[in-house]
């Protein structure tokens, strides 16, 4: 039940303002200015924004969602070890999402600076030892979050 109100969560509510959010960026921003007017204007499209975030969402999701439930057991203790798994985990979910997304994007040929896609993994290593210095476990985080228990 719990997986089920997440997956809509995600798919439902959040999903769409980052697909917004990405359609907005690549249409206003990153777009190739045409050099005559006898080009025809291309602009991302809404599905296919769709269809990137969905290629993008899926690695994640198998990541955060499936690893992290049989790992869980291991990821919510108290320790070092555990703090720093769940850091990591959280770490490659977030930056290979970042990365498919840019992946997606990438190969269209009227957007330029499409690396600005890739600047969330610099935010996500700078952030990383810095949670992991200052003792944050998003493991037990999320699951106080989801459970309303302190672990």
């Amino acid at each position: 039940m719990l997986m089920k109100y997440l997956y809509s969560y995600n798919r439902g509510i959040r999903e769409r303002e980052r697909v917004n959010n990405c359609k907005f960026l690549t249409n206003s921003y990153l777009r190739e200015e045409a050099p005559n007017s006898h080009v025809v204007e291309q602009r991302v499209e809404w599905l296919y924004t769709f269809d990137v975030h969905c290629n993008s969402f899926f690695p994640m999701f198998v990541l955060l969602y499936v690893v992290h439930y049989f790992l869980s057991p291991l990821l919510i203790t108290h320790g070092f070890i555990a703090l720093l798994l769940s850091n990591l985990l959280f770490m490659v979910g977030a930056s290979y999402y970042h990365y498919l997304n840019f992946l997606g994007y990438d190969v269209l040929p009227f957007l330029e600076r499409t690396t600005f896609f890739l600047y969330p993994i610099g935010i996500v290593i700078v952030l990383s030892p810095i949670l992991i210095l200052s003792g944050f476990n998003p493991s037990r985080y999320f699951m106080n979050m989801y459970f309303s228990q302190t672990l």
